[in-house]
């Protein structure tokens, strides 16, 4: 589960901003709230903004880390830092997750020259309500190391990672925590406490970002989930979708006329999907869009099996409609339907522009379903949203609403909701949209073409 993110110098985050997910002491559905480590977390979590204030950079924010602690600095963008100040290209940029794993909170987080590829600073920490347990922390240009000893149970095994971060205190282009999970599973085999470096790994492998053009996405929950279910959770959405159908086609039919370097992502992903199935997580598979058509991919032994998904609709038989031709908001619907038919525990789900092509009701009727599975599943949800019928306090808590806007400089700050110590039985709709809290775009004048005329403020000149 998410405890809290940090991110600086990086895209329209100038100065390190933090989001939480921490609960505060507000007592409003407390049944939804997670335990751990003395602290309870939040289960859900609205991100507000007016356009380009910075809420899908958070999201990026977010991914960019993701996919540089499980797949290197090599291809990553080297542009993404806070352009808006002629120092930060040489200045490194800040990621770090607070996650809890076990019912234990851990700091992981790098400091990185984007601009350079180059990893400057990496950090594990065990955080404990009155003291915090450095597990590694490495410094690659000063070639400064520590670990804790007690990770290692044997004289030997110690030796070993002694080498391992060793071999890597002046390396910067490699994080450690990739390094040492990497084709090392000896070191693993007497040292228990060191599982917990592999543990962190996976939490990255397996935290689900989705974006609107999102492709390819690495959720579990419907390669391994009946078409019946999937029907029962779509059916509760007035799609006038009555019946689906999966139909099994090699991989190659699925991917014959993909482009060359969509195929290669396409590769790279069923790679890492036989890898989590060799280790902790059987159970996962991935959805492909690809030619306007949906396929779910699941472990079949030890070979990918690619299902194409098809509708019907108004119970008329052998009249299916492939992805493509289903509306954009049923297309929109599916990235939400992953989650809701969720079947790892612990997940964690974060979903850009979430009402993106969907009626405000049906962003409400989803959310409203998410909080109610969250009673009783240890899942996990963060949403950017422009949706304003989602701010009702009868639905949220005050902490699980946060805004982004920018500050006169242009760069972007995250601020809490519960900061305005609003009543619970507020009405905020409104209050948001004049924009009382901030998140909102404020326009104070019109374009209008030089020779266009207001014939009514002509009009009103004329009146005596």
């Amino acid at each position: 589960m998410l405890s809290r993110f940090t991110v600086g110098n990086f895209l329209s985050f100038n100065k390190p901003q933090s989001f939480s997910m921490l609960a505060s002491s507000i007592q409003k559905h407390k049944q939804r709230l997670f335990e751990a480590d003395d602290v309870k977390l939040l289960k859900f979590s609205s991100i507000y903004g007016a356009n380009a204030a910075g809420k899908s950079n958070l999201i990026k924010a977010m991914a960019f880390a993701r996919n540089i602690i499980t797949h290197g600095t090599a291809e990553s963008p080297d542009t993404s830092f806070y352009k808006l100040d002629p120092k930060a290209k040489s200045l490194p940029s800040y990621f770090e997750f607070e996650i809890c794993i076990s019912g234990r909170l851990y700091s992981y987080g790098f400091e990185m020259i984007i601009s350079e590829r180059e990893i400057t600073e990496e950090w594990l920490i065990l955080l404990g309500p009155s003291k915090n347990e450095e597990l590694f922390t490495r410094n690659s240009t000063t070639g400064r190391y520590t670990y804790d000893t007690t990770l290692l149970s044997r004289k030997e095994d110690a030796a070993h990672f002694e080498i391992y971060i060793n071999d890597l205190k002046h390396v910067a282009n490699k994080l450690f925590l990739q390094d040492i999970v990497t084709n090392k599973e000896a070191i693993y085999a007497e040292n228990e406490r060191l599982a917990i470096l592999k543990q962190v790994y996976h939490w990255f492998e397996v935290l689900d970002i989705s974006f609107p053009d999102s492709l390819v996405s690495g959720y579990s929950c419907f390669s391994t989930t009946s078409t019946d279910e999937i029907l029962a959770a779509i059916r509760t959405f007035a799609t006038g979708i009555s019946h689906v159908e999966a139909k099994k086609v090699s991989k190659e039919k699925a991917l014959e006329e993909v482009p060359s370097d969509f195929k290669k992502k396409i590769d790279k992903a069923l790679v890492e999907l036989v890898n989590q199935n060799k280790s902790v997580n059987p159970a996962s598979g991935m959805r492909i869009s690809c030619n306007g058509k949906l396929y779910l991919v699941r472990m079949n032994e030890k070979e990918p099996e690619f299902n194409e998904i098809t509708f019907e609709h108004n119970k008329l038989k052998d009249v299916t409609f492939s992805m493509d031709e289903e509306s954009d908001g049923t297309q929109r619907l599916f990235d939400m339907l992953t989650v809701l038919l969720c079947t790892k525990e612990p997940a964690v789900f974060v979903i850009d522009e979430i009402d993106r092509s969907l009626h405000p009701q049906m962003t409400v009727h989803f959310i409203k379903n998410f909080l109610a599975l969250a009673k009783k599943k240890q899942i996990q949800l963060v949403v950017t949203t422009h949706e304003s019928h989602l701010m009702d306090l009868s639905i949220l808590r005050q902490d699980e609403i946060w805004f982004v806007e920018k500050n006169a400089l242009g760069a972007s700050l995250l601020i809490p909701f519960d900061r305005f110590k609003e009543r619970f039985d507020k009405k905020i709709q409104k209050a948001y949209l004049d924009g009382r809290y901030g998140g909102v775009p404020l326009f104070d004048s019109f374009f209008f073409p030089q020779d266009f005329v207001d014939e009514d403020e002509d009009e009103q000149e004329e009146l005596p």
